[in-house]
């Protein structure tokens, strides 16, 4: 029933998608967020829906001329400078065979994310996509967050399967990464029935946090709220937050789950942790004999560079970060690039902040850059041990900051015609000195 059901509801959006493209680019996102097949066990997990969407958004992208309304921004160049340089390091990594099935899913993202930005220029369609990413991560966040409460948070919390955040650390980054924009739109609501939506959203989420029982998620959950909070200057939002989830992991989670996080400070006793050390070691020896392109992806799995670059009696296993990972497969070169993607990002999002105060025409846009940086530092403290150097959230999210900083500079120049247009007219009007 869940198939049919959900063939129906994609099925009927195709004349939709072909009529409106930006339509498409909801679906996109619905479909690469939510991941809705997952949650069916007959034939629509089975069928490549967003690689028809992408054709279909394409073909009404096309045929209503989108392309002319086009702008690209410097953001998109380096996502697609990152995009050619993974390609080079697959050529001329150690084994291609083994880097071929990673490639192809970048190579999908990377497509996905250009296609949506160029299909989201105008401020309605921005917002409207925001939403997509907040109720349909909130969809987990909701349910395992309400599960965690009921079970005591004795159980972990997962993604759908074959998504990218199956796991319990990709299921704690994906929700630390959306809840600055859950609690962006308890501000920026519509109306209030919105506000509180977004307030169970967010709160729930904070709980599915905890319930994936990731040391890493813990931190990065504390660290994005406190920076969220030092951002915005408003204690009293953030307290709405920060109390509920304090009392949730302080007197609702088992001892289980205490143990688990204070764990994290014994890291020299931790065997999970120290066999992440050994392939962070191992990641150095690959970039050092392959500096500038590494050995691809997935290189710390082929057999003959676990035989050479991997300690005697350490059991080969995932990078487990994605600053080694990046460094390991694409080499140093790749990790430049990448690092100047996420500081690029942040300090765009910045500068936005410093002209929004200016621009009385869009009032949420300072309160959107918050989420934005937000979003990315906790980011940045999940990718010390995940591999999610390649996780498609980072390049939609840099694709809502891309598109935010073009309606901006829009206002921007906007506004300084509007000063000087008064100037010159008054100018011509003045009557000649006699």
């Amino acid at each position: 029933m869940r198939d049919v059901l959900l063939a129906l509801f994609l099925l009927s959006a195709f004349p939709v998608v072909i009529y409106r493209y930006q339509a498409g680019a909801m679906i996109i996102g619905f479909i690469s967020f939510m991941y809705p097949q997952s949650n069916a066990f007959g034939f629509a997990l089975s069928i490549q829906w967003l690689d028809i969407f992408l054709v279909l958004s394409l073909v009404g992208y096309v045929l209503k001329q989108g392309y002319l309304k086009y702008q690209h921004h410097t953001l998109i160049t380096l996502v697609m400078l990152l995009y050619i340089w993974t390609c080079i390091s697959t050529v001329l990594g150690v084994n291609w065979m083994f880097a071929y099935d990673m490639w192809l899913k970048f190579s999908k993202v990377c497509v996905l994310a250009y296609v949506t930005y160029a299909m989201l220029q105008t401020e309605r369609r921005l917002i409207a996509f925001m939403k997509v990413m907040v109720i349909s991560i909130g969809f987990y966040g909701f349910k395992g967050g309400v599960f965690t409460i009921i079970s005591g948070g004795g159980y972990y919390v997962l993604g759908p399967i074959n998504s990218f955040f199956a796991d319990n650390n990709g299921m704690s980054l994906v929700l630390c990464m959306v809840l600055p924009f859950m609690i962006f739109f308890v501000t920026h609501a519509e109306n209030i029935y919105q506000r509180y939506f977004a307030l169970v959203l967010s709160l729930t989420t904070a709980f599915a946090v905890l319930g994936t029982q990731s040391r890493t998620g813990f931190v990065a959950l504390v660290v994005t709220l406190l920076y969220f909070t030092w951002l915005q200057k408003k204690l009293a939002r953030a307290l709405m937050i920060l109390i509920p989830v304090a009392a949730v992991a302080f007197f609702f989670m088992p001892d289980t789950w205490t143990e688990r996080m204070q764990s994290t400070a014994e890291y020299e006793t931790d065997d999970s942790f120290q066999g992440r050390v050994d392939m962070w070691k191992a990641s150095v020896r690959i970039a050092n004999d392959f500096p500038v392109f590494g050995g691809g992806y997935n290189v710390i799995y082929i057999p003959e560079v676990i035989a050479r670059y991997v300690d005697f009696g350490v059991t080969a296993r995932a990078i487990h970060s994605a600053y080694f990972q990046m460094m390991a497969e694409h080499g140093y070169g790749g990790l430049l690039i990448f690092m100047f993607i996420l500081g690029w990002t942040y300090l765009t999002a910045r500068r936005m902040a410093q002209q929004a105060e200016e621009i009385s025409a869009l009032p949420w846009m300072k309160d959107l850059t918050v989420a934005i940086r937000s979003s990315l530092v906790g980011y940045g403290v999940l990718a010390l041990t995940a591999n999610i150097a390649f996780f498609d959230m980072l390049y939609f999210q840099i694709v809502i900051t891309a598109i935010a900083d073009n309606l901006l500079r829009q206002h921007v120049v906007g506004k300084k015609f509007s000063l000087n247009q008064p100037a010159s007219n008054t100018a011509k009007q003045a009557p000649k000195p006699a």
